[in-house]
């Protein structure tokens, strides 16, 4: 039975399926748990591969197929129990515009209660899935690296922000490989390999993944090949070698559904049965066992070196430039000018620009400035999206807020030129019902959303293309201060700071490998107090005692001072 509303309510969804339930005699007594989808492209393969695995693990399946670019917001949803949602119960939500930011609380009274949640990204993967505001709920979190526009990098980020929980298709892929090695293995007499050769496309998730975990687990060299007369059709590993003292032990994909093993003295090409995986497959694997798979995570680290030097994110850059100016007026008009040339250039190249505000008294001086620089420029706001650096977590009007600073100067008058109200992405506050690590992982959603699958990048591509930045006279910028624990956090892409030395002591910041995700930086400084700060800055890149040191463009980093900043350079 599938019933189709529209312009509806989650409260409404949950009342029809109620009703649904009592009119055909399904019951949700046999539901083992509940099963997230968020897609942002076709649903009917993950549906079809979550209706298939349903008959195995009986769940709620929640699909969010979400079109953040629909220009009218409201949820649509399709409920399907019975035979048409296999040995569960499905229910599509889709999700236009404003709707998209609420995810949480669409699903909320939709949740199997009691249950086990588990979210899964098919084709997408935020930066962090612990810290996404569904994954913070869930017991595992799923993604898919190799669906992805760029597996390695998704792969990567995924590294950076991995937690006990999380899980990923590209390993799940690699379960009979990796059972098939560790037999092939034992075959006597038992030693250690003096190198292993995984043959596969050296930016396959799969084979990255396979090459780490056999030198993880054997503590060898493994390097990887391109395959060489193996079977060429289909992502994964094509073939294993173990270079022993006695010979070498070969498993090699020949088609879809066999492998064939020659071992030493043994050439006869034994023929192994192995099909590729299906989707449906992979997911039942995954739902069949809820408690975290370390083994993946200690592999991801393995595969992956982790960055402790927070300065590498800033290494490698244009070295930054100076403009000293009279006062915190003029240096306010220069940075607006060159901003505003700079987004009307992005907006140029690209269908959308993104520009990073900052608080301060200069930073406010160059936000009101910028209506009127954009306005000169010909820049199309309808097309600009305005991002915080950080924000104090107090109430929503509190004079303490960076955004409430520039509401009448800046953000008025853009809307009035264009500038649609959905592209101001406000961090939370208190008011929005959430706690300081909630709004921070609601923050670090939206980032990834308007990114899609992209990830943050140091070098070669950039989210931003203008970031603006306040520094102090202790050399902070954003809300990352000299020597303080929450400065270390990097794996989601927006994070919570507490016991700020300044305060309020709440707030939320973006972390060091995204304020490094701008094509162009822009520093803000006026005020010999702060001239100390800034002298140090333009020294070695060491964010611990001095974060405004480890920021940079991608294309420019540029200083905008006042001569009593600028004094002690």
């Amino acid at each position: 039975m599938i019933t189709t509303l529209t312009d509806t309510t989650a409260s409404a969804i949950d009342k029809k399926m109620i009703e649904m339930r009592e009119t055909f005699g399904a019951n949700t007594i046999g539901r083992v748990l509940t099963l997230i989808i968020i897609s942002t492209g076709d649903v009917e393969d993950p549906l079809e591969a979550a209706v298939r695995a349903s008959h195995e693990h009986p769940a709620r399946v929640l699909v969010l197929d979400v079109d953040p670019e629909a220009e009218a917001s409201g949820l649509d949803a399709e409920i399907r129990v019975g035979r048409d949602a296999g040995a569960g119960e499905i229910v599509i939500l889709r999700a236009r515009g404003d709707i998209m930011y609420s995810l949480d609380t669409l699903v909320m009274a939709l949740l199997l209660p009691d249950a086990p949640i588990v979210t899964w990204w098919p084709e997408s993967a935020p930066s962090s899935p612990v810290h996404d505001v569904l994954g913070s709920m869930s017991q595992r979190r799923i993604t898919d690296a190799a669906a992805c526009s760029s597996p390695l990098a998704t792969l990567k980020r995924l590294r950076r922000g991995y937690a006990s929980g999380d899980s990923d298709l590209s390993w799940s892929r690699l379960t009979r490989w990796r059972g098939l090695v560790a037999s092939a293995y034992e075959v006597p007499p038992i030693s250690t390999p003096k190198l292993v050769e995984v043959s596969g496309s050296a930016e396959d998730p799969s084979v990255v993944l396979m090459a780490a975990w056999l030198e993880h687990t054997l503590g060898v060299d493994v390097r990887t090949v391109e395959p060489a007369g193996e079977v060429s059709e289909g992502p994964s590993v094509r073939g294993v070698r173990l270079h022993r003292e006695d010979g070498t032990i070969e498993l090699v994909r020949t088609s879809d559904d066999s492998i064939v093993m020659n071992l030493p003295g043994d050439q006869s090409g034994q023929h192994v049965t192995m099909p590729r995986r299906t989707l449906s497959e992979l997911l039942s694997e995954e739902l069949r066992r809820l408690n975290p798979d370390e083994v993946y995570g200690e592999v991801l680290a393995s595969a992956f070196s982790g960055i402790d030097d927070f300065g590498t994110y800033a290494r490698g850059k244009p070295e930054a430039t100076d403009r000293v100016l009279e006062d915190a007026s003029t240096v306010a008009t220069a940075a607006a000018e060159a901003v505003a040339s700079q987004l009307a250039d992005a907006l140029a190249q690209r269908q959308a620009a993104h520009l990073v505000v900052t608080g301060g008294s200069v930073g406010t001086k160059t936000a009101a400035a910028l209506p009127g620089a954009l306005s000169s420029a010909g820049a199309d706001v309808s097309r600009l999206h305005i991002w915080w650096g950080d924000e104090r977590f107090v109430d929503t009007d509190s004079s303490d807020r960076n955004e409430v600073a520039v509401r009448s100067s800046f953000l008025e008058p853009l809307q009035e030129a264009g500038l649609p109200a959905r592209n101001i992405h406000v961090m939370p506050s208190p008011a929005d019902g959430m706690s300081l690590d909630e709004a921070a992982a609601w923050y670090g959603q939206q980032l990834d959303q308007a990114g899609g699958d992209e990830p943050f990048r140091t070098r070669g591509r950039a989210f931003f293309d203008v970031l603006l930045l306040g520094v102090g006279p202790d050399g902070h910028v954003a809300s990352l201060f000299p020597e303080h624990p929450d400065q270390r956090q990097a794996g989601a892409s927006a994070v919570a700071v507490t016991n700020s030395p300044k305060p309020p002591p709440e707030r939320i910041s973006l972390p060091w490998p995204v304020l490094n995700s701008s094509r162009h930086v822009a520093f803000l400084v006026a005020g010999g107090d702060k001239a100390e700060a800034v002298a140090r800055a333009h020294g070695e890149i060491d964010p611990w005692p001095v974060p405004a040191s480890a920021v940079r463009g991608l294309e420019s980093t540029t200083w905008f001072l006042d001569s009593a900043a600028a004094e002690k350079l």
